[in-house]
């Protein structure tokens, strides 16, 4: 095929030039001439070759590439033999338009390499990550390969995706300014939107809600309903999305974080990172059920799947509490790396991985991985500068970790317990979720 269609495109293209640069040899074409079919000649080939790839996006790059520096070369034969001013200022304006756009599309290629280079097998779907930097979303395509990142209405610091697949939640204040490290929540009294995005699709108009200062974390049940932590009123508000309404706030501790529903959905768990407590939520009748005191600065929780442990970070004592949910009282503390952030266990509830943060000063780029029957640090994997939000694959094959002073993804094989590649998203990312395929 290949040969076919460089035997069409050429056979005729290549006679013009073939003749030219026969008369430039023979010494019948001026010197100009001469170095424009060199330039010409110079490009075809990288070109036909370029444009081959099987993606179609990396053909056009690839092709691009020389199609410019063609350009480039061009423009520097005419600022060398030609005398007009017009093409001269042409000519500068080429070089410096071309030059920029072959760093930038080099900079693509090196980036989907890194991504093409992971092996999912039969892991697919999709990874959100919340761009709380760039008031971005980047959609991480695990068939194709590709990160769209898209411009959302707020500096979203955390995302979920609906259990029935029909949106995807993201919290924050509207876009707009430095949003630091994802944990102050400056903006005074702004009220805090809940955006409603089409999955596949972020680029479609978003519904959004008014649910109150300074939105942290939120989830969603099967109910149709999302929990947002507001960590300026301590309180979690419930949005009924049918509606696109808050319709109830319930008082927690000082402060409310990271927040989880058990795997039946009967219980909310919230972190309260000022009074280092952990709020119970009873979701059936709306009300704060206990308050269970855990450690210094909690951040974040994480049920095991059978839903009797639940594991919560403390950030400034470098461990996880583990707490029973039958009794509601912590059993164990484990020493984890730097300022823990989020965690998650796998679907067979074997581990739970910890993000290791570290501090704006001094990012950490470390994962914890607890053993739960053991309810050790069986390993630590070295991720990206800032490891914050964790999510894991539906099939518990990977874990995907955002790193927030990196830009970046982190890849982890769970069966080879090792980082496997990075994939490059939005400023700064905070929440992440994977989402199955439609």
């Amino acid at each position: 095929m290949q040969q076919m269609i460089q035997g069409r495109m050429m056979h005729g293209a290549a006679d013009a030039p073939k003749a030219a640069k026969t008369a430039a040899d023979a010494g019948d074409a001026p010197e100009f001439t001469g170095a424009y079919v060199e330039a010409m000649d110079a490009m075809h080939g990288p070109m036909m070759e370029g444009v081959m790839a099987d993606d179609p996006d990396t053909a056009f790059v690839r092709g691009m590439i020389p199609h410019h520096q063609g350009a480039i070369d061009m423009a520097r034969i005419v600022q060398q033999h030609g005398d007009d001013p017009q093409t001269k200022a042409w000519a500068e304006q080429i070089i410096a338009a071309q030059e920029r756009e072959i760093v930038e599309m080099e900079a693509w290629l090196k980036e989907k390499a890194r991504l093409e280079a992971i092996d999912f097998g039969q892991t697919g779907g999709t990874v959100w990550s919340a761009d709380e930097g760039g008031s971005s979303i980047s959609a991480i395509d695990l068939s194709s390969g590709t990160v769209t990142t898209t411009p959302i209405p707020v500096a979203p610091h955390n995302v979920d995706l609906t259990p029935d697949g029909r949106f995807l939640l993201a919290v924050g204040t509207p876009a707009s300014g430095d949003h630091g490290d994802g944990h102050d929540h400056a903006g005074g009294d702004t009220a805090g939107l809940l955006v409603m995005l089409h999955p596949r699709d972020l680029s479609k108009p978003a519904a959004t809600v008014e649910v109150g200062a300074h939105p942290a974390h939120v989830v969603a049940d099967r109910q149709g309903r999302a929990f947002v932590s507001l960590s300026a009123s301590d309180e979690v508000a419930i949005v009924d999305l049918a509606r696109g309404a808050v319709t109830a706030r319930i008082g927690t501790g000082a402060y409310p974080h990271g927040l989880r529903l058990s795997p039946d959905e009967t219980e909310l768990y919230v972190a309260n990172v000022e009074d280092g407590s952990v709020s119970v939520i009873d979701t059936a009748h709306l009300t704060e059920a206990a308050r269970i005191p855990v450690g210094a600065a909690p951040v974040q929780v994480g049920f095991t799947p059978d839903g009797g442990r639940v594991y919560v970070s403390l950030r400034n004592e470098n461990r996880v509490a583990v707490i029973d949910t039958a009794t509601r009282e912590v059993t164990g503390r484990i020493e984890v790396g730097p300022n823990p952030i989020q965690m998650i266990a796998t679907p067979d509830g074997r581990q739970v991985y910890v993000a290791n943060q570290g501090t704006e000063a001094a990012p950490n780029d470390t994962v914890s991985v607890i053993d739960t029957a053991t309810g050790d640090v069986a390993r630590t994997l070295k991720t990206g500068p800032g490891a914050h939000g964790v999510s894991v694959s539906a099939d518990g094959a990977f874990v995907f970790v955002t790193n927030i002073a990196d830009d970046s993804v982190s890849v982890i094989d769970v069966a080879r317990q090792e980082v496997v590649g990075s994939v490059p998203v939005g400023d700064r990312p905070n929440g992440i979720v994977h989402g199955p395929s439609n």
